[in-house]
């Protein structure tokens, strides 16, 4: 049988270790830069937190309620019944994935092609949308 999605728990490992791949890298190349991003920044100085390994149960706690909303979302609105949490973490992954193999090119290669990070968005968002209709049609038709 095709592989459509991403068991939860294969996800969920999966997730865990890209977010703890992304906060290494912050840390190791831009000694916890990314920290001062807008978003980080506020939460990091209520913290108190300079280091952004310890952000890691935050952005899992945050990624859990994507995922718990985004399923129910996509149960309600796209009529998906089965797989719906699945889904969602397959799509995370896909997505926060190609944003940390983004990151690794940057930081150990040099790759120049966009000035920012927030230049990629559209196309990470784009991986997203197009990942999504392809598995919600072959869920569909299951």
């Amino acid at each position: 049988m095709e592989k459509r999605v991403l068991p939860k728990k294969t996800g969920w490992v999966i997730l865990i270790l890209l977010v703890l791949l992304d906060a290494s890298l912050d840390l190791i190349f831009t000694k916890g830069k990314g920290l001062e991003s807008g978003i980080w920044k506020p939460i990091a100085t209520f913290l108190g937190v300079s280091n952004p390994l310890f952000l890691i149960p935050l952005v899992l706690v945050i990624f859990y309620f994507v995922i718990k909303i985004g399923a129910e979302l996509a149960r309600k609105i796209d009529k998906i019944q089965i797989k719906a949490e699945e889904l969602v973490i397959t799509t995370l992954v896909i997505v926060y994935g190609l944003f940390d193999f983004w990151l690794i090119l940057v930081y150990f290669f040099n790759f120049g092609l966009f000035k920012s990070h927030l230049y990629l968005i559209p196309i990470l968002v784009l991986v997203g949308i197009a990942y999504n209709l392809w598995a919600e049609k072959k869920l569909k038709n299951r």
